[in-house]
C-alpha cells in the first residue's frame, strides 16, 4: 500500500472529482481530491508529495494557472508533474499546457486516454529530459 502512486485532483466539479477518484483508485492509485485551489495548496505543503497533480484550469476564486504558479514556485514541488484538464483548447492554450505541465486533456475526455496519459507521465517522470521541463518559469 505504501508504494501506491499519489495523485491529487483539483477541480470545482464534484462529479468529475468523484468519478476520477473512483476510476483511479480502481486502477491502484492513492487519490486525494480538492474542489478548490486554496485547500489543495494547504494540503500540498503539509502532506506527502504527490506523484501527479491533475488540475482543472477554469475554477472560481483561484484558477488552475494560479495554482500552477504556486506549485512551480515551491522548491519541494516544482518537479511534480501536472496534467491539466480544460474545457477550452486553442493553439495558444495547448502551448501553455505543454510548456507548464506534463500534458493536458480536454473535457469531456475518454477514460482510457486519460489512464494512458497518466501512466505515461508517471513512467517518464524520472527521465532527465522530463525533469528539465518541470523547472519552467511560472507563467504570468
Amino acid at each position: 500500500m505504501a508504494n501506491k502512486k499519489r495523485i491529487m485532483i483539483v477541480d470545482d466539479d464534484k462529479d468529475i472529482l468523484l468519478s476520477l477518484k473512483c476510476l483511479l483508485e480502481k486502477n491502484g492509485y492513492k487519490v486525494y481530491t480538492y474542489d478548490n485551489g486554496r485547500d489543495f495548496l494547504i494540503n500540498l505543503h503539509t502532506g506527502k508529495k504527490p506523484s501527479l497533480v491533475i488540475l482543472d484550469i477554469m475554477m472560481p476564486t483561484m484558477s488552475g494557472w494560479d495554482v500552477q504558479n504556486q506549485i512551480r514556485s515551491s522548491l519541494r514541488h516544482r518537479r511534480v508533474p501536472i496534467l491539466f484538464l480544460t474545457a477550452k483548447v486553442s493553439r495558444t492554450a495547448q502551448e501553455m499546457y505543454i510548456k507548464y505541465g506534463a500534458d493536458y486533456i480536454a473535457k469531456p475526455f475518454d477514460i482510457n486516454n486519460l489512464l494512458e496519459r497518466i501512466s505515461t507521465i508517471l513512467d517518464n517522470r524520472k527521465r532527465p529530459e522530463f525533469l528539465k521541463t518541470m523547472i519552467a518559469v511560472p507563467c504570468a
